[in-house]
């Protein structure tokens, strides 16, 4: 992903979840706002595993991000948090599971 819709302040991210737009699932949730700009951070708990783990998990999900979703996000800051289960998705689930959350928080910002 592109830096530019990287969401990188620890503040720009307290402020995104203490407005309490969410949806989530089991695997993941997604903290979302309106913005000028698109800005969007990937969060893991430590709980996930060793931090190689963690990383790949970002990782898997900026790529889902990148390719995929990323047209729909214009106008909105994001934070998805990915939770312990989703380590055991494969990468098709995963993908299905981040595009479920998006068609469903795009629905209730509209």
């Amino acid at each position: 992903m592109n830096q530019k819709y990287v969401l990188k302040h620890n503040k720009d991210i307290e402020a995104l979840v203490n407005k309490k737009n969410s949806v989530g699932n089991k695997y993941y949730a997604i903290y979302f706002d309106k913005s000028v700009d698109t800005k969007i951070a990937v969060s893991v708990s430590k709980k996930s595993g060793s931090s190689p783990a963690r990383n790949y998990e970002k990782r898997v999900v900026r790529e889902i991000i990148r390719i995929y979703e990323l047209e729909k996000l214009t106008g909105l800051e994001c934070l998805i948090v990915i939770k312990k289960d989703a380590t055991s998705l494969n990468y098709d689930s995963k993908k299905r599971e981040i595009d479920q959350l998006i068609n469903k928080m795009l629905k209730k910002i509209n």
